[in-house]
């Protein structure tokens, strides 16, 4: 007996931009795809920012949530930017203050060692 290497799914065999699309495929290959499980239904294909899965043997889309927490941080991305360069500003000022404040007392003191 032989066993089999399953080679891992890398690219999708075809992908979706809506559910309606996927819908108009699926009607055409009801069969074929509901022999499959949801597992590798989702390694096959894709569907942008939807799941398939079967919820008592009828298939569905659910909404990806990982999609769409990437989409939000994607798009948030320009509004992070501005804060963290504001953060920056603040961190600096706060370092040069310190080393004035430093500088100021060192000052005093040397110029104490100095007379001595």
């Amino acid at each position: 007996m032989e066993i089999k290497v399953i080679e891992p799914i890398k690219n999708y065999l075809k992908e979706f931009n809506t559910p309606v699309e996927f819908n108009l495929w699926y009607a055409k290959n009801k069969d074929e795809v509901d022999k499959l499980t949801t597992h590798k239904l989702n390694k096959m294909y894709h569907i942008v920012g939807y799941r398939i899965t079967k919820i008592k043997g009828e298939l569905m889309l659910k909404e990806d949530k990982k999609i769409k927490d990437e989409e939000i941080k994607s798009d948030d991305l320009p509004s992070k930017i501005i804060s963290l360069e504001n953060e920056i500003v603040k961190i600096k000022s706060t370092v040069n203050k310190l080393i004035e404040i430093i500088n100021s007392t060192f000052q005093g003191t040397i110029k104490d060692v100095d007379t001595e």
